[in-house]
């Protein structure tokens, strides 16, 4: 409770909560994501020794460029089968057309002719299968000859991107299990995010999302939402939502956690004036004027106004004079009695144009005056006086 002599000392001024058009954002968690088809892990097709590693991590490389040579005797012999295999069946074709031919002359037996068709069906299914071999090779089975047949084959990249991981060097051997190398394509990075339940009505294709790095502060990023999830993380409780990086990839990795500010574009939000909110112990508060206290005079405030009230008065002089105020009135209200003034917590909203969104954590009148000018001292009175229950 202050008089309003105190009141202009500290160039009071009593406004609204007015409804505001503010830029609103949220602020969510995530990390960076390459989709599964920009990702490449190349392994060896047979058991092999690596004979040669011809990239470097780091290295950009194109769809079809050799990245690891690979030898092994068994690689020639596989070619040498698959050759003799098609030498066969084209025996095998023939000799079917010839007991074909027999047959509709009656002149074999039923028996012959169904060895002869059983022995091309399985040197047919020997050269595709030899086939299919050799292309995960990267071999070309129809233009195989006996001169081509060689122990080294070349491991190609399946995509475009960048060589993020080698785990090969010279004279490894490798199988069909472990990937040798690691491609990835950066072009479709996007980042995953994760919102709360109560919040993803707000959150719709298209909106703008400002990145920060985790790690990496200073650097900042710019992308698009382009998906919501459907289904909650079980840990959290949240649910993930897809984003397109636009712009400047550059420093950007496959995992990194960033922390997005998602745009959610104007609305209209209680605000007050930005210098309304003052911080005390970490926490937002506002004054609201309650009343101007005439009855006080007379009743039971007055019971302790001659010692405490007027204790916490003098308190509230001196907390003035230390703040060094003029007492030019700035406050357009003409208040002639003292003038009650409750703290009231918020949580504090976007700020934009000198005014700031606030959400009140407790019930406070629609038409409820708020000290827009003067609040930092009314805040230091409080605390000197130790009024905290008003």
């Amino acid at each position: 409770m202050v008089s309003p002599e105190q009141f202009k000392a500290i160039d009071g001024e009593l406004g609204r909560v007015e409804l505001r058009d503010l830029t609103s954002s949220l602020q969510a968690t995530g990390f960076l994501k390459v989709p599964p088809q920009n990702i490449a892990d190349v392994s060896a097709a047979v058991p092999a020794t690596v004979r040669e590693v011809l990239v470097q991590e780091g290295d950009q490389v194109r769809k079809g460029q050799t990245l690891v040579i690979l030898a092994d005797q068994q690689i020639a012999q596989l070619q040498r089968d698959h050759i003799d295999a098609r030498a066969r069946l084209t025996y095998a074709k023939a000799e079917l057309e010839r007991q074909t031919e027999l047959a509709r002359n009656n002149v074999n037996a039923q028996k012959t002719m169904q060895q002869a068709t059983a022995d091309h069906a399985s040197l047919l299914a020997d050269v595709k299968a030899g086939a299919q071999v050799l292309r995960l090779w990267g071999l070309d089975p129809d233009k195989l000859e006996a001169d081509d047949i060689r122990a080294t084959i070349n491991v190609s990249s399946p995509i475009d991107g960048t060589v993020a991981h080698i785990n090969v060097n010279v004279g490894s051997r490798v199988g069909g299990e472990a990937p040798m190398v690691r491609v990835v394509n950066n072009s479709e990075l996007h980042v995953d995010v994760f919102v709360y339940e109560q919040d993803i009505a707000r959150v719709k294709k298209g909106q703008r999302v400002d990145l920060a790095l985790t790690n990496v502060p200073g650097r900042s990023y710019t992308a698009e939402i382009f998906a919501i999830g459907s289904a909650f993380q079980s840990e959290t409780k949240t649910l993930p939502v897809h984003a397109h990086i636009t712009g400047d990839k550059t420093g950007l990795i496959d995992g990194m956690g960033v922390t997005a500010m998602i745009d959610l574009g104007n609305e209209k939000l209680p605000a007050v004036p930005t210098a309304a909110v003052v911080n005390s112990n970490g926490l937002d508060y506002v004054f609201i004027h309650t009343e101007e206290a005439h009855d006080h005079a007379e009743g039971e405030a007055h019971d302790h106004a001659e010692g405490e009230a007027h204790e916490h008065e003098h308190e509230a002089e001196e907390a003035l004079h230390d703040h060094g105020h003029g007492t030019e009135p700035a406050s357009a209200h003409d208040h002639s009695g003292p003038m009650r003034f409750q703290r009231v917590q918020v949580k504090r909203g976007v700020s934009r144009d000198g005014w700031t969104g606030v959400t009140f954590l407790q019930p406070v009148p629609s038409d409820a005056e708020v000290v827009i000018n003067g609040a930092y001292y009314l805040m230091a009175m409080m605390t000197n006086s130790g009024e905290h229950s008003h």
